[in-house]
């Protein structure tokens, strides 16, 4: 009996893990379903988000080269069309930079910085010296760009001894040594600026960038300054340089042109 009763388990042993193989695959099965619509709302999820990143507004080359409100297929597009920032944004920024900040202007040979620092000096001049660090102070009412940017550009002008009477340590273009710090160093208007850059009555003014003061649009000078100081700058598109030419040289063309005598146009360097 106990023999028979083992190999009747043996039998049914088969049977239980056919039985547990088949619930297994069954639950599988019952769960397969679940799993495919969880997939498939996973992707039609993922599929809703592309729709509507790409009708919201995705970004489209087609529809920004076109710039006529659609994009390649004809469809009302809420993109950014880059013709009209280049006809806009892009021209007013060059524009500023080239008459605003990095390009002389050609009747006085002066940039803005440069042209508010002379300015803002006459309106300072008593005869005596003035700290630099005063004059840049009074100059930021012109040119709201730091202080650093005015004294260095009022550190140029010094060293070449021709508009600013300079008393201290300004450095040397030659060895390459700096200026001393604002505060130590003073200048006033040489008699030569004095007497050639400003004549307020024929002069243009313009309203300041906050409108509380009037500056000079251009100084009617009576000496090209910008040959004798030459310039140099980079802007949007374009750059200048001009060397600086000989002030003797310069006088003698002056009086010729005054005189009307033939003048004959030669290169600045003639042997090429």
């Amino acid at each position: 009996m106990s023999n028979q009763d083992e190999e009747g388990k043996k039998k049914e042993d088969p049977k239980t893990e056919d039985s547990s193989v088949e619930e297994a695959v069954e639950g599988d099965s019952e769960e397969s379903p679940t799993a495919s619509a969880e997939d498939g709302d996973e992707a039609s999820e993922e599929e809703s988000v592309e729709l509507t990143v790409r009708d919201g507004g995705k970004f489209d080359p087609e529809a920004l080269l076109n710039g006529n409100g659609t994009n390649g297929n004809g469809r009302a597009d809420d993109g950014i069309y880059v013709d009209d920032m280049y006809g806009d944004w892009f021209l007013d920024y060059a524009s500023y930079v080239i008459l605003e900040r990095a390009v002389p202007h050609a009747d006085d040979g002066l940039k803005p910085v440069q042209r508010r620092i002379l300015h803002s000096m006459r309106e300072m001049e008593d005869g005596r010296y003035n700290k630099v660090a005063n004059v840049i102070g009074n100059t930021m009412k012109y040119h709201p760009h730091g202080d650093s940017s005015i004294g260095d550009a009022m550190v140029q002008i010094g060293q070449k001894e021709l508009l600013i009477d300079t008393q201290g340590n300004w450095g040397n273009v030659l060895t390459g040594d700096s200026a001393a710090a604002a505060r130590y160093i003073e200048a006033r208007l040489t008699p030569f600026a004095l007497d050639v850059i400003f004549s307020p009555k024929v002069t243009e003014w313009a309203a300041s960038y906050d409108g509380r003061n009037k500056e000079p649009v251009a100084f009617p000078v009576k000496f090209p300054l910008l040959l004798a100081q030459g310039a140099e700058g980079i802007a949007v598109g374009l750059s200048t340089k001009i060397l600086p030419h000989n002030f003797n040289e310069i006088l003698d063309a002056l009086i010729d042109a005054l005189r009307q005598n033939p003048i004959s146009l030669l290169p600045d360097f003639a042997q090429g």
